[in-house]
């Protein structure tokens, strides 16, 4: 499996956190806002599932935060040279070299 590798690993750890806290966090917001938080509201369901919406989302954007803080692999200049950085496929559209 490709997150089992050791360069994933780290991706992988973030990926399962971020799945379980959505799956966790907003079941128990909403329940902790209907039973505790808001039970004396007009309708609590509402107040709970809105809470439980927040959650996901704080998940999200704690994730897409996470996701984009991470440190780039930086290439050596022969690697550059030689194209390592276009090793997921050939260049396509304006960055395709002519051979002509």
């Amino acid at each position: 499996m490709i997150l089992l590798q050791e360069q994933n690993r780290e991706v992988a750890r973030k990926l399962g956190t971020a799945t379980l806290a959505m799956f966790t966090l907003p079941i128990m917001s909403f329940y902790i806002g209907f039973y505790y938080l808001f039970p004396n509201k007009a309708d609590p369901t509402m107040w709970s599932g809105g809470l439980a919406v927040l959650m996901a989302n704080v998940v999200i954007a704690g994730y897409v935060v996470s996701a984009f803080s991470e440190e780039e692999e930086e290439l050596s200049e022969e690697e550059k040279r030689m194209g390592a950085n276009d090793a997921a496929g050939p260049r396509v559209g304006a960055f395709k070299q002519r051979t002509d």
